[in-house]
Order: structure tokens, then C-alpha cells, then sequence
């Protein structure tokens, strides 16, 4: 990911051309971590305040087409096997909130569409009833106009991930920085019973303490949260039995990717947990 910051102290940004979030790629050295996020919440609004009628409608439709490509997927069918170790922890979570954070410019790039298609359809055939937010401050004010027709709400604050969940609450997080679910985890570090209220699809916490281990991640490096958390997570990647491949369309929105639910007893000391994780 190619980061900025955006007016207003936003977290990091992606920039609407070129590579998207995400640290690096698997084999390429990485680098310095991104600029520090708001501490507390700040005011946000688009950096691109139109909204054309016919830009959004074709958002809308192009949004919906990659919805409907997505829907017929290999990948996507795989979620949606009823009696999955993914489906069974999903059912005793009952998330109530669906959250998608750092989608990217769904406009600019059919990466960051087949993400917001996953989330679009993850709400459709499993939430339901979940109430959705869609944040990235990159959004322009036509794909927030956009997000909204497709039944997302769009924050006015930014707060950076740092967010104590209240509900139970699936994260989406498609290829964000490391500095963003540490921020995401730090903010509901008080317990094990609080981390247990939400689960993260995102990039994979594993992968990010194997970088680290291999010292090819200085981002991931500084997230001590993602860190302790890769040791008692259960995780699965989207990929894992092979429906993604490097010649695959969807590699792009989805590699790396995985499901992480918080499975820790009460008595798991966290603080120590921290201590054990930093480098």
C-alpha cells in the first residue's frame, strides 16, 4: 500500500491509483510504518464532496454486477457450506454489526469492489439482520452516496479503529495496515470476554508474525496486539483449500486473507500476553 495522510489527522490513507493496502507482498521487503493514527475521534468528510447522480448510479451497477460475478465464485461458495467450522463459530458469535474498514476507493479499483461485494453478500446470506458501516477516508462523497444505496451507512467521524466494540461486531478489514487491527485489538484489550465479542476478516495475523520473525516487517513488527493475538486466534484463510490462486481473478481482493475469532479462556492475563508479542 502506497499510504498518505489525509486532512484532519485520517488514518492512513490509500492513494486512488497504483498498489493497494497491505504491508507489502509476501516476498518484497516492507516499509516504515505509516503515519500514527488519531488518538480520538475526528471529524471526517470527503476529500471529494460531488455527487453526481449518474457517477453514483454507476457505482451502484458496477457494484452489483461485482457482486453478482462474486456470488457464483468457487471462493464464495465455500462460505456458505453449512456445517463449516467457519459457519458453526459465525452462528455462536451472532454478530449484530457488520463493519467494513479500509475498503479502499471502490470506484478506482475492482480489487477494493470484490471486496465490498464480499461484504455486500456476507450481509445478505449470513447477517441479515446485522446493521452495516462501510469507513475508508479515501471515499468520495459519490461512493459514500453509493455505499448507502447498497445499505451501508458512512461514519462522520474517524476513529482511526479505535473502536470498543459494543455489540457482538464482524470487522471486515480487507488488506489494511498492521497499525490498524492493533488498533482495532488495543481498544478492546481490557478482557478476554470483551475480545470474544467480535471476530476479524482481514489480513492474516499469522502471516504477520511470520514476517516478523523473518524480519521482513517493520509495520508489523510495531504491532504488539496482532502479534499476542496470532497465538490464540483461530484462524482460517479464505484460501485455505485452494480456491484462490495467483492466475485466479479474485487473488488480488482476497489473498492473505483470513477469518480470526478470539478463542481465550477468562483467565488469560493479556497484559503478559503483550510483553510476550512485542519485539
Amino acid at each position: 500500500m502506497a499510504a498518505a495522510t489525509a486532512a484532519g489527522g485520517d488514518w492512513t490513507v490509500v492513494r486512488r491509483r497504483g498498489r493497494r493496502r497491505g504491508d507489502a507482498p509476501p516476498t518484497a521487503s516492507l516499509p516504515d510504518a505509516p503515519p500514527p493514527l488519531p488518538v480520538s475521534p475526528v471529524p471526517w468528510s470527503p476529500s471529494d464532496p460531488s455527487v453526481d447522480p449518474a457517477r453514483v448510479s454507476r457505482l451502484v451497477d458496477r457494484a452489483r454486477a461485482a457482486i453478482s460475478r462474486l456470488a457464483a465464485s468457487r471462493l464464495y461458495r465455500r462460505l456458505l457450506l453449512p456445517d463449516s467450522p467457519l459457519r458453526r463459530r459465525l452462528a455462536l458469535l451472532a454478530p449484530t454489526r457488520l463493519s467494513v474498514l479500509g475498503v479502499g476507493s471502490f470506484e478506482s479499483s475492482p480489487a477494493a469492489r470484490l471486496q465490498l461485494a464480499l461484504a455486500a453478500l456476507l450481509r445478505r446470506d449470513l447477517l441479515p439482520d446485522a446493521a452495516a458501516d462501510l469507513f475508508d477516508p479515501v471515499l468520495s462523497a459519490a461512493e459514500c452516496a453509493a455505499a448507502a444505496a447498497l445499505g451501508f451507512s458512512v461514519p462522520s467521524l474517524n476513529d482511526g479503529c479505535r473502536r470498543r466494540v459494543e455489540e457482538a461486531t464482524l470487522f471486515y478489514m480487507p488488506h489494511c495496515e498492521a497499525s490498524l487491527y492493533d488498533a482495532l485489538l488495543a481498544a478492546n484489550w481490557e478482557s478476554p470476554a470483551q475480545l470474544r465479542r467480535f471476530c476479524v476478516l482481514g489480513n492474516s495475523f499469522r502471516r504477520y508474525a511470520l514476517q516478523v520473525e523473518e524480519n521482513r516487517s517493520v509495520p508489523a513488527a510495531k504491532a504488539a496486539h496482532v502479534l499476542a493475538a496470532a497465538r490464540f486466534v483461530w484462524e482460517e484463510r479464505v484460501d485455505e483449500a485452494g480456491y484462490v490462486d495467483d492466475d485466479d481473478w479474485s487473488a488480488r481482493a482476497f489473498n492473505e486473507t483470513s477469518w480470526h475469532f478470539f478463542e481465550l479462556y477468562d483467565d488469560v492475563d493479556l497484559a503478559a500476553a503483550i510483553a510476550g508479542g512485542r519485539r
